[in-house]
């Protein structure tokens, strides 16, 4: 599909009971790799500048080659091209996805999703 420049996988999390530390790690499945798809940043909102409020980063993605439904919380890890700004980056989908007007079997159809990318707080073993 033309446009789409980067190649994800998507991930879903399950968050297990806490670790003797005190937090719990994740497991995760993949539920598809070698999907295409296009983000951007958005900007924030002028009302929230003005403010002064820390606003987070939101992404807008567009998914297409796609055979599992993307839900909400689920995770994209950018994958490809070694040279985007966005490579071995985490993103987690926010709110629901929205389906473009195309039948989901049409090769042209995606998903519109809104991102926000996922920190860790310490890193996964």
């Amino acid at each position: 599909m033309l446009g789409l420049n980067l190649t994800a996988t998507i991930w879903q999390y399950n968050y297990d009971e806490d670790d003797s530390v005190g937090g719990a790690q994740p497991s995760g499945t993949v539920l598809q790799e070698g999907v295409c798809m296009r983000m951007s940043a958005q900007p924030p909102t002028m009302v929230l500048l003005e403010q002064g409020v820390e606003s987070i980063d939101l992404y807008e993605g567009m998914i297409g080659c796609l055979t599992v439904g993307v839900k909400n919380y689920n995770e994209v890890e950018i994958t490809s091209p070694t040279n985007s700004p966005y490579f071995g980056e985490f993103f987690r989908v926010m709110g629901n996805p929205q389906l473009s007007s195309m039948h989901p079997s049409d090769s042209r159809s995606f998903l519109k999703v809104v991102l926000k990318r996922v920190e860790r707080s310490r890193t996964i073993q």
